[in-house]
């Protein structure tokens, strides 16, 4: 007798569902669906249903992909991209926006599910290219990041010869389409035999059921969904444009000049209140009126945005005050040119000599004791929250390797006989590995002028992380809904800077250890986007398992997606990167400056370790707490003014469903339909305010680049 396999996550399945999947009459998008949801016995079911139904049922359509990749997806690539580097986080605004134009042109639920699924892989190609990526440029152009000699830990030239955007771009694509593939094989564990809650997901098949029964109201709601949009877009574009938009020879914003002319300018700049900065001693409070934060935090809700607003309050009203008032010295690399050591007190902030001043740019001491005492504790913080999550996952780790090996060729079941592929071809994933090794080595040593043997231990290592830590971040992302990648990555630089130290002893890089430390970062970059690959594409399949969608067809639609997606992720990151390393941009981008302060940690910097050290506890201690260690830690590095927006966003969030959405639900009886559609409103309103908000920024910096 066989041991029953017990399951965190598995759920009893209900008598009426149970009667209905052993007469085979459960279909899909049906009640008794619903209430089974996760039950492990309903997703063998579907699974073996689509094997036999859906060729009929699945619709693969170019024209359809296309249309969605190149006006959504490829759009998007950008938008996320600025999005995330002036907050820290990459939306899903292209999810939102190809549903509605699924909807709104009567797809079928199938098409919708591939085309979104598509439009979203294009524009997750960035994840890798707005976290690490960025911190290349500024260790090489920033003064801010200069060594103790004056001179930056990345020559610029080596940037140039060493063709890094291509490479980048290259090895993310192969690196990319492996994190998809790698998935195929953790589909039937995770999917349908022991299935992962994926928390949120149920949106995702309820958008897809609506689009199988739209009626002509339907189409009007979504047509309506659109306008909202549309709405929210303009006037979010024009308050931001009177808020950013330089005017006149000493290019100030219209409401700045206002602010100015009614003597509040000390209170008030580029859409920010502010405490004076005379008054800014031991701390500063700010809040920002901005789209992106107030539409991030009504899709994080209120209790994730408070997880990440609580890092900056602790950052801000601890640890800046605690610092000032000790007076903590700070490390600052080019004082070693003036004076034998590189520390100086807060105490004497704002610099007064104008020479020094460009590299020590703290108008007050709390801004002093934030740069350079609270964001190493932060960057601390996002390492041991993310490490925590990864070592509470190794139990869950070793069963997946021992489930794969029972698998074998009874779990291969791509090829439905006389109908065709329903997966893709497992033995693919072997072939791509093998053209990903072959092409990412010649690629970085015959165009990037790096190490032979350095360039294929950088390929198998790219192969084995992808693989090992996807498979972690992806369990973990199927179970909190979110995917950690700056912990993940991290954990990458770690380990490519700690292998490549190794093999220098041996074999020196040309370049001496600024190679080692661009080749590390640019291999994080390209490990960043093939993760969040992998986990985009899990909810695709858990949703397309309720839809009847064949795998195949996503896998086809996604890799169109990555190829598309990633040419133009790296070429608008070095657009970007650029302008944000010259002070051109002037952006947040926190995990592109943490990875940076961390970089020159390894490469032998002044820091005090021991604040690094607190960080992981804070992080370690906070991730067993809550399970949102890396969330704690970027608010931790956040600037306040962005998490209390966050925080205003994710409270309307709940007022609103609590005091409006749900009341008038109950009053006037609405469906789950109806319910869901008002839902999608909210979010329509809140993806047009970050899209005016990302697209005034774009245009900002290629009006300031073009006019010098």
């Amino acid at each position: 007798m066989s041991r029953v396999r017990k399951s965190a996550y598995r759920q009893p399945v209900t008598p009426k569902g149970l009667e209905a999947i052993e007469k085979g009459t459960l279909q899909w998008f049906d009640t008794e669906m619903y209430t089974n949801l996760n039950t492990e016995v309903l997703e063998e079911y579907l699974d073996n249903k689509n094997r036999k139904e859906s060729f009929e049922r699945s619709h693969f359509s170019w024209g359809k992909l296309l249309l969605v990749v190149f006006l959504v997806g490829l759009p998007f690539t950008i938008i996320s991209q600025y999005i995330a580097l002036k907050i820290g986080l990459v939306t899903g605004g292209a999810f939102y926006v190809s549903y509605l134009v699924g909807m709104a042109m009567k797809w079928k639920p199938s098409q919708v599910n591939i085309a979104s699924g598509s439009a979203t892989a294009t524009d997750r190609t960035v994840t890798g290219f707005v976290f690490t990526f960025p911190a290349i440029y500024l260790l090489a152009y920033s003064s801010q990041y200069v060594m103790s000699d004056g001179n930056p830990l990345i020559p610029p030239g080596m940037i140039e010869s060493s063709n890094i955007v291509p490479l980048a771009m290259v090895a993310s694509f192969f690196a990319s389409i492996m994190g998809m593939m790698y998935f195929i094989i953790f589909r039937r564990l995770w999917q349908v035999e022991d299935p992962l809650p994926a928390p949120g997901f149920q949106a995702f098949v309820k958008l897809l059921d609506i689009s199988n029964h739209l009626s002509e109201g339907g189409v009007k709601q979504a047509v309506r969904s659109i306008k909202l949009v549309f709405k929210s877009f303009v006037a979010m574009f024009i308050f931001a444009f009177l808020r950013d938009f330089p005017f006149g020879s000493d290019k100030t914003p219209i409401l700045t000049k206002l602010m100015n002319a009614i003597n509040l300018g000390n209170v008030y700049g580029h859409g920010r209140i502010h405490m004076p900065y005379s008054m800014s001693k031991y701390t500063h409070i700010s809040y920002e009126f901005t789209g992106i934060g107030f539409a991030i935090g009504w899709f994080l809700k209120t209790r994730a945005s408070m997880i990440v607003a609580g890092g900056s309050f602790v950052t801000w009203f601890f640890i800046i005050p605690l610092a000032v008032g000790l007076d903590v010295p700070i490390y600052v690399p080019i004082l070693e040119k003036y004076a034998s050591s590189g520390y100086i007190s807060t105490h004497i902030l704002p610099v007064q000599n104008a020479e020094l001043a460009e590299f020590i740019p703290y108008p007050a001491p709390s801004f002093g004791a934030a740069q350079g005492i609270a964001k190493i504790i932060a960057i601390g913080a996002i390492l041991g929250g993310g490490l925590t999550a990864l070592a509470k996952m190794l139990p869950t780790f070793k069963t997946v390797l021992i489930d794969i090996t029972k698998t074998g060729s009874a779990g291969k079941k791509e090829w439905i006989p006389r109908k065709g592929w329903y997966e893709w071809p497992t033995q693919h994933i072997f072939i791509i590995v093998i053209v990903a090794f072959i092409t990412i080595s010649a690629a970085f040593w015959l165009f990037g002028g790096f190490p032979l043997i350095a360039s294929m231990v950088f390929s198998l290592l790219l192969v084995i992380l992808t693989f090992m830590l996807g498979a972690i971040a992806v369990k973990i992302s199927g179970e909190v809904g979110t995917t950690p990648v700056s912990g993940t990555s991290f954990l990458t630089l770690l380990m490519l800077f700690g292998v490549f130290m190794l093999i220098s002893i041996f074999r020196p890089f040309p370049g001496g250890t600024s190679q080692i430390v661009l080749m590390a970062l640019v291999g994080t970059t390209v490990f960043g986007s093939a993760i969040s690959l992998s986990s985009e594409i899990m909810w695709d399949f858990k949703a397309g398992l309720y839809a009847g969608t064949r795998p195949m067809h996503l896998i086809k639609g996604e890799s169109v997606a990555i190829l598309v997606g990633t040419p133009a992720a790296a070429l608008a990151a070095s657009f970007f990167a650029m302008a944000l390393a010259n002070g051109t941009l002037p952006l947040e981008a926190p995990q592109a400056h943490a990875f940076a302060v961390f970089v020159q940690i390894l490469a032998g910097g002044k820091v005090m370790f021991t604040l690094f050290f607190l960080g992981i506890f804070i992080g370690f201690s906070v991730e067993m707490l809550t399970g949102m260690g890396t969330a704690f830690g970027l608010g931790m590095y956040l600037p306040l003014q962005y998490t209390l927006m966050m925080v205003t966003g994710g409270l309307s969030r709940d007022l609103w469903e609590k005091k409006w959405l749900k009341k008038k639900a109950e009053k006037e009886k609405w469906g789950e339909d109806k319910k869901t559609l008002k839902l999608l409103d909210s979010y329509m309103l809140m993806t047009g305010l970050y899209i005016a908000e990302a697209i005034i920024g774009t245009f900002l910096a290629i009006y300031l680049v073009v006019s010098g």
